[in-house]
């Protein structure tokens, strides 16, 4: 003997292909005796994947952004922090996007450590003059 289908009838106006919980004509979805419940778990899975955490959690220490190689490394640290979440195609779209920006910023700080040099070398030159 099989458990009775729910009596709702969903949204397309078909009948609804779930089994009615025991003691009930509906199935937990529709069931009005569940409601609070299925708040609760709607609450709950929400938070499972939306209240994840990436690193320690609370309020994170403001960033010093003073040259490229800073912004290199906060690039870094968002690419492993993304590389720690569920794999999905916006996580991939995330790491592409963020690795394109890491690469121009690797080769931004290497041209400003360039015009730094030349800037010291050019003032110890005029020191000397």
């Amino acid at each position: 003997m099989t458990a009775p289908k729910c009596r709702a009838i969903t949204e397309n106006d078909t009948p609804c292909q779930a089994y009615a919980l025991d003691g009930s004509d509906f199935c937990f979805h529709h069931d009005p005796a569940q409601a609070a419940r299925r708040r609760a778990a709607r609450s709950k899975g929400g938070l499972a994947r939306q209240g994840r955490h990436i690193g320690p959690v609370g309020q994170a220490e403001p960033v010093e952004l003073d040259t490229m190689a800073d912004v290199a490394t906060l690039l870094r640290q968002a690419i492993n922090d993304t590389l720690n979440l569920e794999n999905s195609l916006q996580r991939a779209r995330t790491i592409g996007y963020l690795s394109g920006l890491f690469i121009k910023a690797l080769d931004m700080a290497a041209l400003e450590q360039r015009v730094i040099a030349l800037e010291r070398t050019l003032e110890s030159r005029e020191d000397y003059e």
